[in-house]
């Protein structure tokens, strides 16, 4: 394990050498699982995923008195921009400690005539540049992963500041069940390989996670396991990967280490989320106590 800095040149360097493979998984950049929806078609991967999106977004339980909404590792910022069209009349803010995120995000906003609407800052949401009690509303699209610790503390201290009394905050993200020294010889495997792959220094532990919330002042909490509904998505990640590793090959492009630890962890991640006693794919609610 690194320091925080050299922790977070890995998700730079990460982010930096994959950013553009993002665009097999989503022609719009979400970088996260899909939700599936009864009756949606689940070959058709976009809509799932931009129905994540629309999930986080009806947690927040958005009102026309929310008006600071922070999106802590906003990625390309693909889920900022489905909400500055599905709240034309407010405005959200994106942080990330990627340069290159920033660059290629505010070109895709500027695609879409949504840079009015989407402001994009380089910061660590770990050591936010906000005052306390200022944001109405917070969420993290499968990003709190990236920040140290499996209870994620600093994250959670740093959010909890943030966030107004008796305001919301909404997280989405993969959780272990159990330490991984329990894990049998193939999870601790995938799980190891996965973390590595991932740039993450651990997937957050979802007892510590919730009890290191609680320590922090947060209330009402709520977990819902998405694991069932996430699964018609993630079922895509193999096809893609080998889809994507055939397309290079016959190009002659070569794949760095980054790049091909990158896919293998997509294909390993379908043999850990089969292990639900172990890992579960999770949507965590709650509110800053008044």
């Amino acid at each position: 394990m690194g320091t925080k800095k050299e922790l977070q040149q890995e998700v730079v360097n990460y982010y930096q050498d994959t950013g553009l493979d993002y665009r097999e998984w989503s022609p719009s950049f979400n970088m996260h699982f899909g939700y599936y929806k009864f009756l949606m078609n689940p070959f058709h991967r976009e809509p799932m995923l931009e129905e994540m999106n629309h999930l986080v977004f009806k947690h927040l339980h958005i009102s026309e008195k929310e008006n600071v909404i922070l999106d802590l590792g906003c990625g390309l910022a693909a889920p900022c921009r489905t909400f500055a069209k599905k709240y034309p009349d407010k405005k959200i803010t994106g942080i990330t400690i990627v340069p290159w995120q920033i660059e290629q995000a505010n070109l895709l906003n500027i695609a879409a005539d949504l840079q009015n609407n989407i402001q994009l800052i380089l910061g660590d949401y770990t050591d936010l540049p906000f005052e306390d009690n200022s944001a109405d509303r917070v969420y993290a699209l499968e990003s709190c992963c990236h920040s140290e610790g499996r209870d994620k503390a600093a994250f959670i201290k740093e959010m909890m500041r943030v966030l107004k009394p008796g305001q919301r905050f909404v997280i989405v993200d993969g959780f272990i069940k159990k330490e991984p020294q329990e894990f049998g010889p193939l999870v601790r495997y995938c799980y190891n390989q996965i973390i590595k792959g991932w740039a993450l220094p651990s997937f957050p532990h979802l007892y510590l996670f919730k009890k290191k919330l609680l320590e922090e002042g947060a209330e009402e909490i709520q977990i819902k396991d998405l694991s069932y509904r996430v699964a018609p998505s993630v079922l895509h990640a193999p096809f893609v990967v080998l889809y994507f590793f055939l397309k290079k090959l016959l190009q002659g492009e070569k794949l760095n280490s980054v790049r091909l630890g990158h896919l293998k962890a997509c294909w390993l991640g379908l043999i850990l989320g089969m292990h639900r006693r172990k890992f579960s794919y999770c949507l965590v609610t709650g509110i800053k106590k008044k």
